[in-house]
């Protein structure tokens, strides 16, 4: 079944311009497209899928994975999509705020110093290719933190550009703390959450006893 609908490869640069006016061309002649997912944005499907039909106007009808089926329905006019301007050159990359900080919040210099030698000497949680499928790792990451304070990515040849990209995603969605990136290594802190959340508890009971 899937292998009759026109594929398309959506990577590190997500849902482009290009690509949905691709996807339009091919809803004149059928009527669902097949499009599949590598790299950074498989860390995110929900959010690949909540952009494409936002985006496109159109509603996806099949998910497995990293594989999707995007139905351009049933009452599509093609006389009447939207015009998507191409983006004939590539624009300046955006400058973002410094993602890793010479002290973490919430430790001085030498313990972040003592956590980062930590992170790169440990046993490596998981192995990233590139262009990879990454649909597991936010969820890896998540279970790894429930025992480990600081964690190691390994992420050979994966590029130190999509390696940061990983991280700025991982510190949203896991969520914790990148701390390093050296050799496409990247280095993970789960950040100060058992002291806050027993500061939360103490303050419950406080609030208890004095009632």
């Amino acid at each position: 079944m899937l292998r009759r609908f026109v594929c398309f490869v959506l990577g590190k640069n997500g849902v482009t311009h290009n690509m949905l006016d691709d996807i339009h061309n091919h809803w004149k002649r059928a009527e669902a497209v097949r499009i599949k997912c590598l790299g950074v944005p498989t860390l995110d499907m929900d959010n690949v899928c909540f952009h494409l039909e936002e985006k496109s106007g159109g509603k996806i009808i099949y998910r497995h994975i990293n594989i999707l089926i995007l139905y351009r329905g049933r009452n599509y006019d093609p006389q009447n999509r939207p015009v998507i301007p191409l983006m004939l050159w590539k624009p300046y990359a955006p400058i973002y705020p410094k993602l890793v900080k010479n002290v973490a919040d919430g430790l001085t210099f030498e313990e972040t110093k003592e956590m980062r030698n930590r992170g790169l000497h440990s046993p490596a949680l998981m192995k990233l290719t590139r262009n990879g499928v990454y649909v597991n790792v936010v969820a890896r990451v998540r279970e790894a933190f429930e025992t480990e304070e600081v964690i190691r990515l390994d992420c050979t040849h994966v590029g130190m550009s999509d390696c940061k990209r990983i991280g700025v995603k991982l510190r949203d969605l896991a969520p914790c703390v990148p701390i390093l990136f050296k050799d496409e290594q990247i280095i993970l802190w789960r950040g100060k959450r058992d002291q806050e959340r027993n500061s939360d508890i103490s303050d419950a009971n406080a609030k208890s006893s004095g009632a």
